[in-house]
């Protein structure tokens, strides 16, 4: 019974020492979640919905007010003509005399009501809002794919080193073993003193190389730990691995960048200057407003504007539509309309570069790939050699057959065969993360 409980201790505390397991789903879930610069873009992709119901609103009834009250000074009082006599001249008028009228206060309100019949640069501007909005989404996918990149390297690096450190330990195991049959074999005289000494400094340097790679490996995980926002030091333990059955995408057909995100981009940069150039044309046609306004006001020598109440304001209504068609404004538009085209055509040349940089990007990530995964093929063989070899050194050294330092070499071959495999894997997987990221099909593979 003691037995068992003092096993599941070691397995418990076994366990703490193997730290919190971390998937590079959960690591690339974590980084994704928290992320500064797609807080950012998020932030962004708002601030555009605004833009666009601003400018979806701008084509809504407007309704203004104003009010306006003055104090005359300085001024000659207003001379009005009103009757004087109740009899008739010789023409049948009554006589009318002119009297002085002072104003010196004047009060008057409107009340404005307009809409937009025919206003094409309202509906483009709302459209290059929409398609603002567009960009913005794909400028976060792009932001999202570079994160999956990062977070990836920096998680397969680490399990690269990590295997590499697995061989390492593996061949001190094997090592460790060994020495302990040399040193039975010296005190019984089969062996040499010398054969000891040589497998004791050949521990010690393949011991410091192990230290100096579990620095390595803690440091790569301190950031690891930062990109994907969780407290450095903390002990976690990389779960997935690098396999050998793996396999990388291969064998499109058709258009190998069509999803490619930055294209997608450029694409619809070119398409928002066009409308640009929409924009400038439109800047000559007709605008049709319909409006529709209500006004009073009224003229005192005293502000006593509403304690007579025999004195009125004088109202006022309109209703009517305004077409307004620009004739000639200086060839300012013409300008205007020749430097977006201009623009347009830097996007577009823009948008080629980048087409050709990703097509190189796509071909030399794919030739790494295909040659990484014959590398995999070969260094499998070579692996199952080397243990073989190495079995057989051992057999010999202690049979006497073969020196100290065929069996050396024969676990440095071993080693070496090892690490190679480990190396062609890894090219091989940060080969398909690249090719991924050219296609723009990282996203799918985190799930997003």
């Amino acid at each position: 019974m003691n037995k068992i409980l003092c096993l599941i201790a070691f397995c418990a505390v076994g366990f703490a020492f193997a730290g919190t397991p971390l998937s590079l789903k959960q690591a690339l879930s974590d980084g994704l979640k928290g992320n500064l610069d797609i807080q950012k873009s998020e932030l962004g992709s708002d601030g555009i919905d605004a833009q666009v119901e601003a400018a979806f609103r701008k084509y809504l009834p407007q309704l203004t007010a104003s009010g306006t009250m003055t104090r005359l000074w300085a001024n000659d009082p207003a001379k009005i003509q009103i009757g004087a006599s109740p009899i008739p001249n010789q023409k049948g008028f009554l006589d009318l005399i002119a009297v002085d009228y002072p104003v010196n206060w004047n009060v008057s309100a409107d009340l404005k009501l307009q809409q937009f019949l025919y206003v094409p640069q309202a509906l483009t501007g709302i459209a290059m809002a929409k398609k603002g909005k567009e960009i913005d989404a794909l400028v976060k996918q792009e932001i999202q794919e570079g994160i999956i990149y990062g977070i990836s390297m920096q998680y397969w690096a680490i399990v690269y080193m990590e295997e590499n450190l697995e061989v390492m330990q593996k061949s001190k195991d094997n090592l460790g073993k060994t020495r302990e049959a040399i040193a039975a074999m010296v005190e019984q005289g089969i062996a040499k003193k010398g054969d000891l000494n040589t497998m004791d400094i050949n521990l010690v340097a393949l011991g410091t190389q192990i230290d100096n790679l579990k620095v390595q490996i803690q440091t790569q995980k301190d950031a690891l730990l930062q990109i994907i926002g969780r407290p450095i030091g903390e002990d976690i333990s990389l779960t997935d691995r690098l396999n050998i059955d793996s396999r990388a995408i291969g064998g499109e057909s058709g258009d190998h960048l069509q999803s490619s995100i930055a294209l997608k981009r450029m694409d619809q940069m070119v398409r928002l200057q066009e409308m640009q150039i929409d924009l400038t044309k439109e800047k000559i046609y007709p605008n049709v407003v319909a409006f529709a306004s209500y006004g009073t006001q009224a003229s005192r020598g005293k502000f006593d504007f509403f304690s007579s109440p025999q004195d009125k304001f004088a109202d006022n209504g309109t209703v009517g539509i305004n077409v307004s068609v620009p004739i000639f404004d200086g060839m300012s538009n013409t300008a205007e309309r020749t430097y977006a085209r201009i623009e347009k055509r830097k996007l577009e040349i823009d948008r080629e570069k980048q087409k050709i940089a990703l097509q190189a990007a796509y071909e030399s990530a794919k030739s790494t790939l295909f040659n990484a995964q014959n590398l995999v093929e070969r260094n499998k063989e070579n692996v199952k050699l080397a243990e073989e070899n190495y079995i057989m050194k051992e057999l010999e050294y202690k049979e006497q057959v073969a020196p100290i330092t065929d069996l050396l070499t024969a676990d440095n071959n071993m080693q070496t065969a090892h690490s190679n495999l480990i190396s062609a894997l890894y090219t091989e997987k940060t080969a398909e993360l690249t090719l991924e990221q050219v296609l723009g099909v990282l996203r799918q593979k985190a799930g997003e």
